[in-house]
């Protein structure tokens, strides 16, 4: 299943932290939010956190998330992160549906300018890189808000059907 959006995040922002709570659930399962609830969620939220800048997909055995994507000139790009390499915890916490509380509550305080360490996999081998969260670009933030109102509209139409 296809996570949308650029990335934070679970993060949200990044996830990842950029994953924020009304965002954990974009691509696989439908907004609890109503669209007016969820857009001013998202744009006074979105704007405070931190960024990585990368596109995730869940892994099969969910056992972590690949990179599909690496924004050009984002934090991810200057820690080395390429494009097919697999997130497997933040700051310690293992990338799994059970923790998703864990990593939701520790991406609260990720903000722009803080320090997070992702422990990658490329091939077999685990390796930890520090990351320093950057502020999302307007441009991103834009795109990302107006996917995920998209899918509000989409529900909204299906419903009337």
């Amino acid at each position: 299943m296809r996570f949308r959006g650029t990335m934070t995040a679970l993060a949200l922002a990044a996830l990842l932290t950029a994953l924020i709570p009304a965002l954990a659930t974009a691509g696989s399962e439908p907004c609890k939010y109503d669209t007016q609830e969820c857009l001013d969620y998202m744009a006074n939220k979105m704007k405070d956190s931190g960024w990585v800048g990368v596109e995730l997909e869940r892994e099969e055995d969910e056992a972590g998330w690949r990179v599909t994507r690496v924004v050009q000139g984002s934090p991810a790009e200057s820690a080395g992160i390429d494009s097919g390499d697999v997130l497997v915890a933040i700051n310690g916490i293992a990338c799994t549906q059970e923790n998703e509380s864990k990593l939701a509550e520790a991406r609260e305080t990720m903000k722009p300018g803080a320090e997070v360490t992702w422990t990658m996999t490329r091939g077999t081998s685990p390796r930890d890189l520090q990351i320093t969260l950057g502020r999302m670009p307007a441009d991103v933030l834009a795109r990302f808000i107006g996917e995920h109102m998209l899918q509000h509209a989409e529900m909204e139409i299906a419903s009337q059907s």
